[in-house]
């Protein structure tokens, strides 16, 4: 896949701002791709943190390729983009009914991820989950996440913290959707991050 055999047909979804990339829907043949694209980056920006940034995510993506709730990556375009699986759908609603399950799958989704050795890190905001057309959870953006190899010493100590911060996310999510459904329990551990976050560089 070239850039030029996608210009035709692609639809600008979201601007990208500083490094991040533009979110384009292109065309193709049997339907949609979303392409990660930071060309339109000011010079510096493109070729400092927009090439670390797509390169960072793409890399993330073709670790999770098969993981259920999770958009597949398709094809790298150049140094700038690459490609992945279009999920038509939308994001969460503040305050939207939820069954109680939906919450065990997104921990379950989480565990997965984790099991392959990466950090979301920005669950807190509702949209970076997806509510695909025939209602399954999609996990996305993973600009802000992180990949960690199986050994060595950031997997043993740095790892642990990171996790912990994505289950702090999950209940901070739980706390703005559906209040209701969280336990005396959950309460209790999204009091006491909220209170270790305040520590956390990347609040």
């Amino acid at each position: 896949m070239k850039r030029e055999e996608i210009q035709k047909g692609l639809v600008c979804l979201t601007r990208g701002n500083f490094g991040k990339p533009d979110l384009n829907r292109v065309e193709v043949e049997g339907g949609f791709l979303m392409v990660k694209d930071v060309q339109r980056r000011n010079f510096f920006l493109r070729w400092t943190l927009g090439v670390w940034l797509i390169q960072k995510e793409w890399k993330i993506y073709s670790r999770l390729k098969g993981m259920r709730g999770i958009p597949q990556p398709v094809e790298r375009i150049d140094r700038f983009a690459f490609a992945m699986e279009f999920i038509p759908g939308r994001p969460l609603l503040r305050g939207e009914a939820l069954p109680p399950s939906f919450f065990s799958e997104l921990e379950k989704a989480l565990n997965d991820l984790h099991a392959r050795g990466v950090v979301h890190l920005d669950l807190r905001h509702k949209g970076n989950i997806l509510i695909s057309e025939r209602g399954e959870l999609f996990l996305i953006d993973f600009n802000s996440s992180f990949g960690f190899k199986e050994k060595g010493i950031l997997r043993r100590y740095l790892f642990p913290l990171l996790r912990w911060v994505d289950y702090g996310g999950l209940l901070k999510l739980k706390e703005r959707i559906s209040p209701d459904l969280m336990t005396p329990e959950e309460r209790s551990s999204l009091k006491q991050f909220n209170r270790i976050r305040k520590l956390w560089i990347f609040n």
